[in-house]
């Protein structure tokens, strides 16, 4: 069974990128997983992973944009799990890099540079590669909701943070040993990144599999209450939830007014709570309130935009 890690990745990696894009995200590959060396016929780039597939892709751009001779490798791990190694070894070192704008002397610029950079799609890319290259997030089974790239300088960890967090992620850095660790701890704000980055059915999956699981959790904690009227409650709430999802999936909640959107949120976040009780957190959160009523009509509003999505699709 993969890894809900090693699923983001695989369905990163089968995106279609345009030619800025597929630059950026080579731009932080070769970065995070890259080294340079002196050969006899001069600058060598290797690139090494234990993920196949993201091998295959930084081959296959590559190949379409420079046309090096690469050099294909696999070897073994000789640690514990004993893991394949994919290993490219790349000609053309000096003009890949140049185009790049990643070389500086004979390593790497500690930062990449601002053409590389110039729209939220190439940044969107960049961050897609950072997270392949050293990235890993937690099954959304666990309770521990845990999304972090370990690098290996602190200046560089602190550059991703702050890409991350112009898309208000509220991203952190910690050191960990050796090596300083860009995380995010939040289950909504790990939503947010992996569909930032090219992964909307991993976020599905993820929502999902998280609401589930608290849902269960709800359930297990039934004892004293009336069990009819609270599976009702929740029946109506996985509805809403799957039309929230939904529209988030397909179209984003940015298409929705700014309240209706807010109760999304809250939504997501309070899966098991009544209407009464979801209109006591919108108060807290927001200081504005909001009837039962309200709350119905905001669902209605969400539930209609899903069905003429739905219905797109038909």
């Amino acid at each position: 069974m993969l890894s809900f890690s090693r699923e983001v990745k695989e369905e990163i990696v089968f995106n279609d990128f345009e030619t800025s894009c597929q630059k950026a995200l080579m731009c932080a590959l070769i970065k995070v997983i890259g080294t340079l060396s002196l050969s006899q016929s001069g600058l060598l780039l290797t690139m090494r992973t234990e993920n196949a597939k993201i091998a295959s892709k930084s081959h296959k751009i590559l190949k379409e944009l420079y046309q090096p001779h690469i050099e294909f490798l696999v070897s073994k791990k000789m640690k514990l799990k004993k893991n394949n190694v994919y290993i490219l070894r790349i000609t053309k070192a000096r003009e890949i890099l140049d185009d790049l704008h990643l070389m500086e002397g004979l390593s790497f610029h500690q930062f990449p540079d601002k053409r590389i950079l110039t729209r939220d799609a190439d940044i969107r890319a960049y961050l897609a590669g950072v997270f392949l290259g050293c990235g890993s997030v937690n099954n959304p089974d666990t309770s521990n909701y845990h999304l972090e790239m370990s690098l290996n300088d602190e200046s560089y960890a602190h550059f991703v943070k702050d890409l991350m967090n112009k898309f208000e992620l509220n991203a952190k850095v910690i050191k960990r040993r050796n090596k300083y660790i860009v995380y995010l701890k939040s289950a909504e704000r790990i939503g947010d990144f992996l569909r930032a980055i090219g992964a909307s059915q991993s976020v599905m999956n993820f929502e999902i599999t998280r609401i589930d699981r608290s849902m269960t959790n709800t359930v297990n904690r039934w004892n004293n209450c009336d069990i009819a009227n609270e599976m009702k409650a929740m029946s109506a709430s996985q509805k809403q939830i799957e039309d929230i999802a939904y529209v988030m999936d397909k179209a984003g909640l940015e298409i929705l007014d700014a309240k209706t959107r807010e109760v999304a949120y809250i939504r997501l976040e309070n899966p098991e709570l009544t209407l009464n009780e979801l209109a006591e957190v919108y108060l807290m959160k927001t200081g504005k309130s909001i009837s039962k009523s309200g709350l119905h009509h905001r669902f209605a509003k969400i539930k209609e935009e899903a069905m003429k999505l739905r219905s797109m699709e038909d």
